[in-house]
């Protein structure tokens, strides 16, 4: 985004989400790493990300990383780890797989992407069922 000196109103309301089978225990930025979000060509601000089981899985850790180079390489962001605890699907329970780990209502946790970034996820642990990551925002 150009300097300039008038406020970047948010320009474009995203909501992106991706699934998550396969396991990557690499935090150096190898290995399969899924898209979740990509940033516009002005930059995007994320206030908004939840991480879920989709189905029955055992705990596994969700880690996120930043390209700026459209994914071919990649920074490990540990103050977004989480972890996703073991859930059982049941017709008669909420999804207590679910976890906030950007929370809309907390400012101080919104995560700014420069121009044409993305962020991306991996899983620790594979599951079948996997996990769904969901990333709100706009871009700018």
């Amino acid at each position: 985004m150009a300097l300039t000196n008038t406020p970047a109103w948010p320009q474009v309301p995203k909501i992106e989400t991706a699934a998550i089978t396969s396991a990557n225990t690499a935090t150096d930025g190898t290995g399969a790493i899924t898209t979740v979000a990509t940033a516009g060509a002005n930059g995007r601000r994320i206030s908004g990300l939840y991480a879920g089981a989709r189905a029955t899985v055992t705990a596994t850790a969700v880690r996120f990383f930043l390209s700026t180079d459209e994914g071919s390489t990649w920074t490990y962001l540990p103050r977004l780890d989480a972890l996703i605890p073991a859930y059982t699907v049941a017709n008669t329970t909420a999804n207590a797989g679910r976890v906030t780990v950007i929370d809309p209502e907390d400012q101080y946790t919104f995560l700014d992407l420069p121009a044409d970034a993305v962020l991306g996820a991996t899983i620790a642990v594979a599951l079948g069922g996997g996990v769904v990551i969901v990333a709100e925002g706009h871009d700018f």
